[in-house]
């Protein structure tokens, strides 16, 4: 069973806090870019553009709940 912090069996944590959430987020980030490359090439570049939307997209959820968690609401502070 994966780890709280893996998605599909990468650690995608905080990469400024373990150098195995690096290691995944540098991953993640070649294969988005080695996929955009192949659209604007195979399909045409305004395909790579929303393509590259949709990723920015799908990324954007869990680093938002990330932050999220980790600044917490106001009202738990007092």
């Amino acid at each position: 069973m994966p780890a709280r912090d893996e998605k599909f069996g990468l650690n995608l944590g905080n990469p400024l806090e373990s150098e195995g959430a690096a290691f995944s987020w540098l991953v993640v980030v070649l294969i988005a870019a080695i996929s955009i490359g192949a659209v604007a090439k195979i399909i045409s570049p305004l395909a790579a553009v929303i393509w590259t939307l949709i990723l920015l997209g799908v990324v954007s959820v869990p680093i938002f709940r990330g932050l999220k968690h980790q600044l917490g609401s106001p009202e738990d502070d007092e």
